[in-house]
């Protein structure tokens, strides 16, 4: 009994080893991020979507982590009923860098009507979106492609 649980201690071990020099986690952990990020937004939690923000955040538009924040703050206030949808997601890592490309639609109620944010009823916004590793987690740094 006991060389059987050590047996399996040990080939958890290895496949643990092996996810994470592999790269699988990582992946893993930035699909985590993508499917974070659909989540909170569609729950209108201001909070729980900048925690995948960092607060080295820049971007071409001139938003930081301070004003991404507000932006949010906002939106949510303003609208109802967020809708995101994300689509054919490819995630490239390099060290402790991630770029992930995806097609997004967001809609919102807004005075009782569905209306499109991001994106179009005809096609998709798409984004690429940057990420580092900060402390063990992956945290976005800048976003292209939003209009």
């Amino acid at each position: 009994m006991k060389k059987t649980g050590l047996l399996i201690i040990i080939i958890l071990l290895i496949a643990g080893i092996i996810l994470f020099y592999s790269g699988s986690l990582d992946t893993w952990r930035v699909q985590g991020v993508i499917n974070g990020v659909e989540k909170a937004m569609e729950e209108e939690e201001s909070t729980k979507m900048m925690s995948f923000i960092s607060l080295n955040y820049a971007d071409g538009y001139g938003f930081d982590n301070s004003k991404v924040k507000r932006l949010l703050e906002n939106l949510f206030k303003d609208f109802d009923k967020f809708e995101v949808t994300i689509e054919n997601p490819v995630i490239e890592i390099k060290e402790d860098t991630a770029t992930v490309k995806f097609d997004v639609r967001v809609t919102v109620g807004w005075n009782g009507n569905p209306s499109y944010i991001v994106g179009t009823n005809r096609s998709a916004a798409h984004i690429r979106a940057y990420l580092v590793k900060e402390l063990f987690r992956w945290k976005v740094v800048r976003v292209e492609g939003v209009k």
